[in-house]
């Protein structure tokens, strides 16, 4: 049975428009997939799609605004944890998208850190799952959170490391950094990343220091590498639209192995700003920025990025300073952002046109600033390919959705209450407690394996495809399996007329119940709050065919309501983001 429904998720990626290769074959896992990366995540820069582009669409005639409530439904999708009928209705009444945007960016952040802090013992991760998944279902600054997560993705950090689970007050911290500077500079937020403590720890730059040969030391490498690899250029040098450029038929690297090795002597000399010697465990704050420690900053010449020099004898922090500017202006970081962002909101396989225009943006905004995010938020979310790729490219525009953007779509298309918790309330399922989520599903925020993220960037659709789809190499049988059980308890026990877990978070499905009378209706509705377009016309048929065979009486309309919904939730094309 779990073969099949993988089977399905491919199929319907392809009768969806994705142009999944062979749609009768059994979608690749990590663990059905022996070709695909284990999670190593070495091509983060791979090329992106070269398909032709359709000429640039002006905004204007793309769509300024939503000309639909399906059209508005996949904005949302694609800028917040899923639309309800209120946001939906929202973004209608303002007609614009950018002064959607505009709006959200205005609000204040929820924030993480004071309720884990007022309710935790700080060691405890309980109380961090249940105030991000309040802020993901109700917190009314959506795109905010939406980005903090995006960006959590880009610069990973994990509790499971050991030292970080017992930090749960910086883990927090280092998450509310992201929401906030989301909206700024990326060479701030570079800087901030660079020197919190938890990003210290996590790639073992904190207490980093020169070489020593007596004892046997030399400087750690691992934030020196995965800063460039990972979080801004990527392995191969790119083309303004982020194509990778090649010599010879060979990729061209950005960095070789003496390049890490200098700017691992860069990254010497830091240490926790409370600290009372550079190897004392007695320190009690993981939140502020690391200090330096000048005597265990290696203070030699060091020779950076496109070749430009350090001179000797300078101090830590100057030297720190001058190699982020370095990394922040190779021009690679624009398209490789670009991508990284539009796959995390938009789609998995962006064209190099669209790419291109991100970066541009990313590049010099409007008053000619490099970097500034809040810019290229509104590049990723109005270009005309993300808001009418699923028409124009048909067969390579969308995504796989997160398993987490399953639960909460569903959780706030139906108005979700958190169960009763306690000392607060809490969103939960009935299967699991909220911090335990990722054994259905197989994902928790901040909870990734390695700094490589949940899934690698060039995860293949299937084997011989052109076509990406990161969020497959997370898509195994069993987790898709266990997370349709969970959304089936959710959806026929936990919900607003049935008493089912007492605890669970419930869904309001009384504006469903009132369209069961009407079963296509009802069914049309649902596409477009949870799917964005039709269902293939075969399954709507047999979708509504089968609403049909219950009796129009108050418990017959009642099973259509919860049938209709557990159809659309429960099916194949509920994993795929259009």
């Amino acid at each position: 049975m779990d073969a099949k429904i993988a089977t399905g998720a491919a199929a319907a990626f392809s009768l969806l428009g994705a142009g999944c290769p062979g749609s009768d074959s059994a979608i690749p896992t990590n663990s059905a997939n022996p070709a695909a990366p284990a999670g190593s995540g070495s091509t983060a820069s791979a090329p992106v799609s070269t398909s032709a582009a359709p000429p640039p669409v002006p905004l204007s005639s793309a769509g300024a605004g939503p000309a639909s409530r399906a059209d508005a439904a996949r904005f949302l999708i694609q800028s917040t944890f899923g639309p309800s009928e209120s946001s939906i209705d929202e973004l209608m009444a303002l007609g614009s998208y950018e002064a959607w945007i505009t709006q959200q960016l205005a609000l204040p952040a929820s924030l993480t850190e004071p309720f884990v802090v007022s309710t935790g013992n700080g060691s405890l991760s309980t109380s961090r799952h249940y105030i991000w998944w309040e802020n993901a279902i109700r917190g009314n600054d959506q795109l905010r959170q939406r980005l903090a997560f995006a960006w959590s993705q880009i610069f990973v950090v994990s509790d499971r490391d050991y030292e970080l689970s017992n930090a749960q007050y910086a883990i927090t911290n280092f998450y509310d950094m992201l929401a906030t500077e989301s909206t700024g500079n990326f060479r701030s937020m570079l800087e901030l990343v660079t020197l919190h403590p938890v990003m210290g720890v996590y790639l073992s730059m904190v207490r980093n220091q020169q070489a020593n040969p007596a004892l046997n030391i030399r400087p750690d490498e691992n934030f020196a590498r995965e800063v460039m690899q990972l979080f801004t250029i990527g392995l191969y040098e790119l083309t303004p639209t982020g194509e990778v450029v090649t010599t010879g038929g060979e990729p061209v690297p950005t960095y070789d192995q003496r390049t890490v090795e200098e700017f691992a002597r860069i990254f010497t000399g830091w240490n926790y700003h409370d600290s009372r010697s550079y190897d004392d465990n007695n320190f009690t704050d993981k939140r502020e920025p690391m200090e330096p420690w000048e005597e265990f900053h290696d203070r030699g010449a060091k020779t950076l990025l496109a070749g430009e020099k350090l001179r000797a004898n300078r101090n830590a922090r100057p030297e720190l300073l001058a190699a982020l500017d370095n990394i922040f202006m190779h021009p690679n970081v624009g398209p490789f952002l670009a991508r990284q962002l539009i796959q995390r909101l938009v789609t998995s396989n962006p064209t190099s046109d669209y790419v291109g225009r991100v970066a541009a943006v990313f590049n010099a905004n409007a008053a000619g600033e490099r970097g500034d995010l809040t810019a290229v938020t509104y590049a990723v979310l109005t270009d005309p390919e993300a808001r009418t790729g699923h028409t124009t490219l048909p067969q390579q525009f969308g995504k796989l959705r997160e398993p987490i953007m399953r639960l909460t779509g569903v959780w706030r298309a139906f108005d979700a209450v958190p169960g009763p918790g306690v000392g607060h309330e809490e969103y939960r399922a009935s299967t699991k407690a909220i911090d335990q989520i990722e054994s259905v599903v197989g994902q928790a925020p901040m909870r990734s394996h390695s700094v490589f993220n949940f899934y690698p960037p060039d995860a293949p659709l299937a084997a011989g495809s052109d076509l990406v789809a990161p969020e497959l190499a997370i898509l195994t049988e069993i987790d898709i399996a266990s997370t349709n059980n969970m959304l089936f308890q959710q959806i026929y026990s936990d919900n607003n007329r049935k008493t089912g877990d007492t605890t669970a978070a419930r869904i309001n499905i009384e504006r469903e119940y009132e369209l069961s009378g009407r079963p296509a209706d009802l069914v049309a509705h649902l596409e477009s709050l949870l799917l964005t377009q039709a269902l293939p016309a075969p399954a709507r048929k047999a979708l509504i065919a089968h609403l049909k065979t219950h009796p129009n009486s108050p418990e017959g309309r009642l099973a259509r309501t919860l049938d209709a919904i557990y159809g659309v939730v429960g099916s194949p094309f509920h994993l795929v983001q259009k």
